[in-house]
């Protein structure tokens, strides 16, 4: 009698202690896609919506797959560890490289980042058409902890040195505009979005040279490690068949002409 009332008294607690490991093991294994945000590629809107065409592109890949799954937008250090570490995770714009190549299963590219060093309008006199040249004539603004930054790095800039950061793009034009730092980096469709919000038809840029290397590398949909087999399929047939019949490409070109001044 005694251990029959043991036994229904230690089995609730049992299934009670379980529900969390249930819970968080269901959790997983529902597909979640995360990003950060990158205006003009991927955003959040006045209203609180995801947009941008890198959102459209992954929204229609996903409704080729047969997916219903939103995009949560967070900063990259958190979307970076849950597609890193968390089963059933895509995220997206992920560059590629060797030291990731194999902590990431890569489903498809998305795009291709086309970085360029800008100066102010009217600033003929800045003309540096090599790296070196640029490193020995003028301080690049970028922002901090940017992607652009990481590249700059890897051509050997260095910080306070080669370049400057500061807390937003718009800080940069400004620095830039009022001439206290000669260069910034960006891509057209990112310094037209800015131009946009900005709504100063006074600024005005000059691409001086583009960013090598790393500026014209691809940018990627990936899924973490622990995706499924059969959802990573579904994913990799839907992007070729979406990149075959120009639907990706559409969708990009539509939302960059959007971004135009």
């Amino acid at each position: 009698m005694i251990m029959r009332l043991f036994w229904r008294c230690l089995l609730p607690m049992l299934l009670l202690l379980s529900l969390p490991v249930w819970a968080d093991r269901v959790a997983t294994n529902e597909l979640m896609v995360v990003t950060e945000e990158w205006a003009p590629y991927q955003y959040t809107t006045a209203d609180g919506a995801v947009s941008g065409p890198n959102v459209a592109m992954v929204q229609a890949i996903l409704a080729e797959a047969k997916f219903q799954t939103p995009i949560k937008i967070v900063p990259w250090a958190r979307a970076f560890f849950m597609g890193k570490n968390r089963p059933n995770t895509l995220i997206f714009s992920l560059s590629r490289s060797k030291e990731r190549e194999n902590q990431f299963i890569w489903i498809g590219e998305l795009m291709r980042r086309d970085d360029w060093f800008y100066r102010a309008t009217g600033h003929d006199s800045i003309a540096p058409t090599k790296l070196s040249a640029i490193k020995s004539c003028c301080t690049v603004c970028v922002v901090r902890k940017d992607i652009v930054e990481d590249d700059l790095q890897k051509l050997g800039f260095q910080p306070d040195r080669h370049y400057i950061t500061a807390d937003s793009f718009a800080d940069c034009m400004r620095l830039v505009q009022t001439g206290t730092v000669p260069l910034l980096v960006n891509s057209p469709a990112g310094l037209a979005q800015e131009l946009k919000q900005q709504r100063d038809n006074r600024a005005g840029f000059q691409k001086v040279m583009p960013l090598p290397g790393a500026g014209q590398e691809p940018l990627y949909l990936a899924a973490s490690i622990g995706t499924s087999a059969t959802t990573v399929a579904r994913l990799q047939a839907a992007i070729k068949t979406l990149q075959q019949n120009g639907t990706l490409e559409q969708t990009r070109r539509l939302f960059l002409e959007h971004s135009k001044p």
